[in-house]
């Protein structure tokens, strides 16, 4: 088991965090670390193949929040043919300057991240995920990932961060702009493409099962669940 200090979380929560992630080969011998776990905000992460451990978690005050969904697409020939025979009016992905990335966080500001789990948890306020999203970004900027928005007919509708690690290309976080529901696949097409042009041979992402919409299109598109992940949450009042 893994156990991170979620230090960060002080900051966009304004409460103290930790996260445990169950690993593989672990056994019952790690819940005491997890029951004694003395943070305002206490994470598990487990594999959805571990019931033994996923019920001791529910039994002692852990509540269940989401699943996470890791889906790749392996950009195979058959699929690129397959999206582009869709006919879909093409979006392009331009980097994004300081304008845009004001742009942005007002628009994360309006609530268009509302399936995470910070959204979804009744002890938080909704105000809250925004906040979180917009520290975020602002942290990963200096690092090595690059911030797109996605132009559509002459408006931008959209964005996506992406990272280029060794093995595949994760575009992390991806969101449609206020009043532009309906371009979900346009965006999630606009994504593959840019990864395409960059040398990409794989996508990889993550996908929170509370958002039914993005698992749609990304099944739609090719991609397939490598794995989920059930993630629970208890609060302490310190």
């Amino acid at each position: 088991m893994r156990i991170i200090d979620a230090f960060w979380e002080k900051q966009n929560l304004g409460v103290t965090a930790v996260e445990f992630i169950i690993e593989p080969d672990d056994t019952s011998e790690i819940m005491p670390q997890i029951l004694c776990a003395e943070k305002q905000y206490n994470v598990v992460k487990t594999p959805v193949d571990k019931p033994g451990l996923v019920a001791l978690v529910q039994e002692n005050g852990y509540r269940f929040i989401e699943c996470m969904s890791n889906m790749a697409h392996d950009l195979s020939k058959t699929q690129l043919e397959t999206i582009k025979a869709l006919r879909i009016p093409a979006a392009s992905a331009v980097l994004m300057d300081d304008r845009d990335i004001e742009e942005l966080f007002r628009e994360i500001d309006k609530g268009i991240f509302d399936t995470n789990r910070i959204y979804f948890d009744p002890r938080f306020q909704a105000e809250l995920s925004a906040k979180r999203y917009i520290n975020w970004l602002k942290n990963d900027l200096n690092k090595d990932a690059s911030l797109y928005k996605v132009v559509f007919r002459g408006k931008t509708v959209g964005f996506f961060i992406l990272r280029i690690l060794p093995d595949y290309f994760n575009p992390y976080l991806i969101g449609l702009y206020d009043g532009c529901k309906g371009l979900g696949l346009t965006l999630s097409i606009c994504v593959l493409n840019k990864c395409v042009s960059l040398g990409a041979k794989q996508v990889v992402g993550d996908v929170s099962t509370n958002n039914l919409a993005m698992i749609r299109v990304n099944s739609f598109l090719g991609y397939n669940i490598r794995n989920y992940e059930y993630v629970f949450v208890k609060h302490n009042a310190l």
